[in-house]
């Protein structure tokens, strides 16, 4: 006695709208100042040449920021290379604009005291510190971001640079491959042996913002039949799974063989990543009541959820 193929439809879930891991632009440079301060230019770049402001405001833009539609900024950093003279008390505050100049952060940021002889590099803000305010792509490019400088008593400025953070959109995203997995003709072997193992079946690959576990369900209690016999009512159970190779990121397989059924089972874990990958293995369960000759289907679903 014999079986005909037996096949196995995997239908996968794709979720959307997860943020990925920080990034940053490195330090960028003004290309534009406008202001009271003496030769403001001087402070685009640090070659040399400074600006030089007295109880005044000037103001630096046209850094050339990108950062990737859809990405949260999640900290912005502002450099300011700076000194005094020996003979003048000075300090520098910084403020940020978002549009154009029409309103600034409030965060209050300052230099302190600078030193009154030697170039001295103050970095305000931080790779978590986004100065009060939210900010979007749009409004760090385009004419829009600005750097305000306040000098507060006489002060030297080298160089303004800013570095912004942020978290580059990543799609969380399950993907099967095979879908479909044909386990084919059955032999007299099979029967003897109580079973048919395909190893592996399939390979899972993972990409997630944050961590994850994986799940997998019977679509339904029994096999769908379709031959010349009375349905034998095969179970879902009947199809056997395990994981039987992960990748790095990978944590708690499921690594002896479960049967299918149509509650959620816990297949893997992991930490965020981009592909992340584990395989499974697959094994049909033959017995001569329940695998009479003809053609089974069984759909199962994987799901990707946060633990």
């Amino acid at each position: 006695m014999k079986a005909l193929n037996r096949r196995v439809l995997l239908l996968t879930l794709f979720l959307l709208g997860a943020t990925g891991l920080a990034q940053d632009t490195g330090w960028l440079s003004p290309s534009a100042d406008e202001g009271q301060f003496v030769d403001g230019p001087g402070a685009h770049a640090p070659d040399g040449p400074f600006a030089v402001g007295l109880d005044q405001v000037h103001r630096y833009g046209g850094f050339g920021i990108v950062v990737p539609v859809g990405s949260e900024i999640v900290g912005i950093e502002v450099l300011v290379r700076a000194r005094r003279s020996p003979t003048r008390s000075g300090a520098l505050a910084v403020e940020l604009s978002g549009d154009g100049g029409m309103t600034w952060t409030t965060a209050g940021y300052t230099t302190g005291r600078l030193h009154p002889v030697h170039w001295r590099d103050h970095v305000l803000g931080g790779s978590t510190d986004v100065w009060g305010r939210t900010w979007t792509p749009g409004e760090l490019g385009g004419g829009l971001f600005w750097v305000r400088v306040r000098a507060q008593g006489y002060a030297e400025l080298d160089w303004v640079a800013v570095r912004v953070h942020y978290r580059e959109g990543i799609i969380q995203a399950l993907v099967v491959t095979p879908q479909l997995v044909d386990l084919g003709e059955l032999a007299l072997a099979h029967y003897d042996a109580g079973y048919r193992e395909v190893s592996p079946a399939q390979r899972i690959t993972v990409s997630s913002a944050t961590a994850w576990s994986l799940h997998v369900a019977a679509d339904a209690a029994t096999w769908a039949y379709t031959g010349s016999q009375p349905p034998p009512g095969k179970p879902c159970s009947h199809l056997e799974w395990r994981v039987s190779a992960v990748g790095p990121g990978v944590a708690g397989p499921q690594t002896s063989y479960v049967g299918l059924s149509t509650g959620q089972q816990r297949v893997a874990g992991g930490t965020a990543g981009t592909g992340l990958w584990l395989e499974v293995a697959l094994r049909l369960r033959v017995d001569y009541d329940t695998t009479v000759p003809g053609t089974y289907e069984l759909r199962f679903t994987y799901t990707l959820t946060a633990p």
